[in-house]
C-alpha cells in the first residue's frame, strides 16, 4: 500500500505532460506515492509520452473508452486505489519538489485534521517551473491564507492540489459527478457541514497554479460555472 494516491485526469493535455512527468520524478516523496494517470479518451496520444515512465512500478496508466467528466474520473481512481491519503495533480499546474512530502508530514503530525492545503504561485505562463522562483523575490500568489469557515462559504481554500484522508469518502461519499468544475468545492463544503475539523493551512508556497485561459474552470463565458457555484453554496453554507 502506498501512503498517497496522486490522481490525475487527462484530456487533451499533451502539451503539459512532459514537464508534469518531470515534476513527478523530482518529488522527494516519489516512492511513497502511487501516481495514477487516467486518460479520459483524450485525442492527444498521451500514452506515447507516458509509456517510457511506466517502468516505474508506482506510475499507473489507464485509458477509458469515453470521457465521463473530471469528477467521475477522480471517483474511479479513488475507488480503484487503497492509499491512506489522496491528492490531485493537474496537468497544467506545477508542484515544488517537496510539495507532496510537506502535505504528508502536515497530516501525519496533525492526526485530527482531514485535509491540508498550501500556498500556490499564480502564473499566466504555461509550463512554468519552480526553477523560475528559486532565487526568491516577490511573487503573486493565488488568494489563500489561514483557514476561515466564514470565508470558505465564498472561497475554495483547498483549491488546486490539497491532500485529504481517504476516510472522508467513507463518511461523506464521493465527488458529485454532475458538476463540471466545482465538484471539489461541493465535497469540501459537504465535509465541513458534516462536522469535519477546520482544514489545515501550510504557510508555504508549494505549487504553481496556471490560470489557463482555456481551462474548464477559468475560461471566460461559462455561465454554467457560476450556476454550479451558486447551487453548491445554497446547498451547504447554512449548515456550518
Amino acid at each position: 500500500m502506498y501512503k498517497v494516491t496522486v490522481i490525475t485526469s487527462m484530456f487533451k493535455g499533451g502539451k503539459y505532460l512532459p514537464l508534469f512527468l518531470k515534476d513527478i520524478l523530482e518529488q522527494t516523496a516519489f516512492e511513497e506515492c502511487e501516481w495514477y494517470l487516467l486518460d479520459a479518451a483524450s485525442s492527444d496520444d498521451e500514452f506515447s509520452i507516458i509509456e517510457p515512465y511506466l517502468s516505474y512500478k508506482n506510475i499507473r496508466y489507464e485509458r477509458l473508452d469515453s470521457d465521463p467528466g473530471i469528477y467521475a474520473c477522480w471517483n474511479y481512481m479513488i475507488n480503484n486505489s487503497s492509499s491512506t491519503y489522496i491528492t490531485n495533480a493537474n496537468l497544467d499546474d506545477r508542484l515544488f519538489p517537496n510539495s507532496i512530502q510537506r502535505h504528508i508530514e502536515s497530516l501525519d503530525e496533525n492526526p485530527d485534521c482531514d485535509l491540508a492545503y498550501a500556498e500556490n504561485i499564480l502564473t499566466t505562463t504555461p509550463n512554468d517551473s519552480h526553477r523560475n522562483y528559486e532565487q526568491g523575490g516577490e511573487v503573486r500568489t493565488y488568494p489563500c491564507g489561514p483557514f476561515n469557515r466564514e470565508i470558505m462559504k465564498g472561497h475554495n481554500y483547498p483549491h488546486s492540489h490539497p491532500m485529504w484522508k481517504r476516510a472522508l469518502h467513507d463518511k461523506f461519499g464521493m465527488f458529485e459527478e454532475k458538476y463540471r468544475s466545482a465538484g471539489d468545492y461541493d465535497f469540501w463544503l459537504r465535509c465541513l457541514a458534516g462536522g469535519v475539523n477546520d482544514f489545515l493551512y501550510i504557510p508555504e508556497v508549494l505549487g504553481i497554479y496556471y490560470f489557463n485561459p482555456d481551462g474548464l474552470s477559468t475560461k471566460s463565458g461559462c455561465g454554467w460555472r457560476d450556476r454550479e457555484i451558486s447551487e453548491i453554496r445554497s446547498s451547504h453554507v447554512g449548515n456550518f
